[in-house]
């Protein structure tokens, strides 16, 4: 596609986008987080910083003021909802189970940042928290991810094979390029090649996928048993590792930030243990970085 229609298509894509952005803003309640803090961290691009929200554990949690564990979260956007905050819930839930700072990422969207933007944008927050050994410990350096944002950490594991993170765990989708309208996607990755493993990790070699991991599904997700058969290959073509795969019954997509029943409440707190236990079984695991 030359420039002046792959133009006339991005101003295509910019207005369905926009359309859809309004549309939920009006009909949904935006996310309201309480952060410790926020944190500006460099990004590649000349002019720009990645906004992070920031959790951190208690006092007496943390003890002293070596470097603490670190958990990176991914929120769920389509890759172009901006939703940051959405996981404000897990993220103190897990701060405050494991002793975990955790560094909720506003990562860029698209249109207007599409593939690799986003990935890039992850990288750089990886290496942010490398380049401070004296906040963050690194070798219990995990990562996190719901929804699109699921997606986004399993192509953030194929794609920087140099650093290998201690635990990983996705809440519903992560195999495909992610769940949501037709135009999301071809607004993330345009005239990209769907296969590529940076943009479906269904391709990826799992060998670069951590030695725990969690994968959690809702019945009702129509992307449930693709995620789930990559868990699958995962766990089968290194025996070694250990992989956790749990279905919830009756639930559909991003069930722990609809809570209408008991039954999503309950399933919402089992995901959030899980994650807990995967984190803690995870502390012991030598890295190299």
């Amino acid at each position: 596609m030359n420039g002046f229609f792959a133009f006339l298509r991005y101003l295509y894509l910019k207005f369905l986008v926009t359309l859809s952005r309004f549309l939920i803003k009006c009909l949904t309640s935006s996310p309201c987080p309480k952060p410790d803090l926020s944190l500006q961290i460099p990004s590649r691009d000349q002019g720009r910083t990645i906004n992070v929200h920031v959790y951190k554990p208690s006092v007496d949690d943390a003890g002293s003021s070596k470097p603490l564990p670190v958990l990176i979260n991914l929120y769920g956007s389509g890759l172009a909802i901006p939703l940051h905050g959405l996981d404000d819930d897990f993220c103190r839930y897990i701060t405050k189970a494991t002793g975990y700072v955790v560094l909720d990422v506003n990562y860029c969207l698209a249109p207007e940042y599409p593939f690799p933007a986003a990935l890039n944008d992850i990288e750089d927050t990886v290496r942010y928290v490398l380049d401070h050994p004296d906040e963050y410990q690194a070798s219990q350096l995990s990562v996190s991810g719901f929804s699109s944002g699921g997606h986004s950490r399993a192509c953030c594991l194929h794609n920087t094979p140099t650093w290998n993170f201690s635990v990983a765990f996705s809440v519903l989708p992560c195999d495909k390029p992610f769940a949501g309208p037709k135009v999301f996607r071809e607004a993330y990755i345009r005239e990209m090649d769907p296969r590529d493993p940076r943009i479906s990790p269904a391709f990826a070699d799992t060998y670069r996928f951590p030695a725990n991991m969690l994968f959690v599904t809702g019945e009702l997700d129509a992307s449930a048993v693709e995620a789930e058969e990559l868990a699958e290959r995962a766990k089968d073509e290194h025996s070694e590792r250990e992989v956790i795969i749990r279905r919830m019954e009756g639930c559909g997509h991003a069930f722990d930030k609809k809570l209408t029943g008991e039954m999503l409440v309950s399933a919402r707190n089992e995901a959030y243990e899980l994650a807990v236990k995967t984190l803690k079984r995870g502390e012991d695991i030598s890295m190299t970085i």
